[in-house]
């Protein structure tokens, strides 16, 4: 994961890279979505009981839309 936000040679670029500003949001970006990966999709994925907890499902699903919306305004097309 953050092989692919890696500000030197980055597979998604979330801006220009322009200053250190930019580069600064390129890496906050890549814990983010690392962090979302590991706390959220991981235990999920090994763990046998899960939660149902529909409050816990919906901030979830608002977080993955909040970082999927991100890429989108970074123009990443998937190959």
């Amino acid at each position: 994961m953050m092989t692919v936000f890696n500000k030197g040679n980055p597979k998604i670029q979330l801006n220009g890279l322009a200053n250190a500003s930019d580069e600064d949001e390129q890496e906050g970006y890549s814990f983010i979505f690392a962090g979302a990966v590991m706390a959220i999709r991981n235990p999920g994925g090994h763990e046998i009981e899960l939660s149902d907890d529909p409050d816990v499902c919906l901030e979830h699903l608002a977080f993955g839309t909040f970082l999927l919306r991100r890429l989108e305004r970074s123009g990443f097309k998937t190959v």
